[in-house]
């Protein structure tokens, strides 16, 4: 039986949640912005501080959403008898193809500008998805979120399986705070009194401390399971007070009041995710569930690997283009760069989505369907 090609969200006849979608597109958006920051220094107005300093916590938001997704997906399908080899089928070739073919991009890069200079060990670990386990061994620009979320699949079907509930959820969820921010401190501690510290702080990179943003994800599923949509709560007390505590997190600079070796700051943006992805799920606006949001949440994979790569190819257009503007624009010269690099992005990750996501979608539904008609 030929496999359905996957053109968009929309065309997935209800399997995603709209408003969940456009929370990756959202996500999307928000690391790109980071990044052109970041890797460029050019800057944004005053007003919009926030870019360089929060948007890099929307690869957090991937977290939750991740695990909210998988829970909406999964859970109906456990009945069946061979529903852990369709999940990990599904999860491998989701995932791989487009990751293994950024690693060819790299190895490729090394190779032609002087020799490969990435060790042999970590590429084996790239390849495993292991090197989430291994400090500082990941060589994939921004792949760090690959191998936590690869461990976190690993471990989700036990998961879905244990926490049944939202009471559980919860009790499960304040554990799992507790545990990933005394290992944060642990290892942020370790990090800054080592001899040889490694160029990036593994507290903040590896998957225990991260752990408890796939809790909240799945708590947020739990709870969203106890209400309907049109609950009062839902419609009058949700929205309300996760739009104000955005905005607080946004512009009244909590960060510097919980910043330390725990990151409690992260933690709060963790429970503001977790409300959106409950608001967004049960009474979806239009602002988050549009039709643009989900394009970019359905190719948040591709913009995610590629944005990296793609600033810094196109920097020394950027850079002309933001001294030009900067003389009309002062500091909002950087949104005119943005519209540029997200301008050049989209069509990449379009080709890349086309030809090597939905290609590797397609061949584990093709798996599925053989192993259930043999």
């Amino acid at each position: 039986m030929p496999v359905q090609v996957i053109d968009s969200a929309i065309v997935q006849k209800g399997r995603l949640l709209p408003g969940i979608h456009g929370l990756r597109g959202i996500a999307a958006t928000a690391v790109v912005l980071y990044h052109l920051e970041h890797l460029t220094k050019f800057k944004p107005p005053d007003l919009f501080v926030f870019i360089g300093r929060d948007f890099g916590f929307s690869v957090h938001l991937f977290f939750v959403v991740s695990a909210f997704s998988l829970m909406y997906s999964t859970e109906s399908s456990i009945t069946r008898k061979d529903w852990l080899f369709d999940y990990f089928t599904k999860r491998l070739f989701r995932i791989a193809p487009l990751f293994y073919f950024i690693v060819a991009f790299e190895l490729s890069r090394q190779l032609l500008f002087g020799g490969i200079v990435t060790k042999v060990l970590d590429i084996f670990l790239s390849l495993t998805f292991s090197f989430g386990a291994v400090p500082n061994s990941g060589f994939v620009w921004g792949g760090w979120s690959v191998g936590v979320e690869m461990i976190f699949y690993t471990i989700f079907p036990v998961l879905l399986l244990t926490i049944r509930t939202h009471r559980s959820a919860l009790f499960f969820l304040v554990i799992s705070v507790f545990v990933s921010c005394t290992i944060r401190v642990a290892l942020h501690e370790q990090h800054i009194h080592s001899p040889t510290p490694g160029k990036w702080d593994w507290s903040y990179f590896s998957f225990a401390p991260n752990f408890c943003f796939f809790v909240m994800g799945i708590s947020a599923y739990r709870f969203s399971k106890t209400l309907k949509a049109d609950a009062f709560i839902v419609k009058y007390i949700i929205p309300p007070v996760t739009t104000l505590l955005i905005c607080t997190l946004f512009f009244a600079n909590v960060r510097k009041y919980l910043y330390g070796g725990a990151r409690l700051d992260i933690v709060v943006w963790g429970i503001a995710f977790s409300l959106l992805c409950l608001w967004q799920s049960l009474n979806p606006t239009v602002i988050v569930a549009n039709k643009a949001l989900e394009f970019l949440g359905e190719r948040s994979f591709s913009i995610y690997l590629l944005h990296p790569i793609i600033i810094t190819l196109i920097k020394p257009v950027n850079t002309y283009i933001y001294n030009y503007c900067e003389q009309l624009l002062g500091n909002y010269a950087f949104f005119a760069c943005a519209v540029v690099t997200i301008g050049v992005i989209l069509p990449v990750a379009e080709v890349t989505y086309r030809l090597i996501e939905i290609p590797g979608i397609n061949l584990g539904r093709s798996l599925i369907s053989q192993r259930r008609s043999a």
